[in-house]
């Protein structure tokens, strides 16, 4: 929790915990997962910690992965860490009345 805490990604904290522990991937994966479940739990139900802070925590670690995916060609996790992002921050981009591009004609 202390790893995630401090912003590591998940993708590097697997294999982090594997090979510490000496464990399977697959094992650490698991062990990531109930550490983010119980980080989610404590954060969320806490008064102490302000949820700008975390929401924008979050939104820092999402832009590194989608980064870092495109760097790999991984170009379907990039369109996945976009629409989370849109979905954090409520950008409204698809809603009906977007103009979006001028060159685009608007259908309204």
């Amino acid at each position: 929790m202390k790893q995630i805490d401090e912003g590591v990604d998940f993708s590097e904290l697997a294999p982090l915990i594997s090979e510490t522990w000496g464990c399977t991937r697959r094992n650490a994966c698991h062990v990531v997962s109930l550490a983010h479940r119980e980080w989610m739990d404590v954060c969320f139900g806490s008064d102490d910690i302000y949820q700008r802070d975390l929401l924008f925590q979050c939104v820092a670690r999402m832009e590194r992965t989608a980064r870092k995916a495109e760097d790999c060609g991984q170009y379907a996790v990039v369109v996945g860490c976009v629409g989370q992002l849109k979905k954090m921050v409520s950008l409204s981009a698809d809603q009906k009345g977007f103009r979006g591009h001028l060159n685009h004609a608007y259908q309204g």
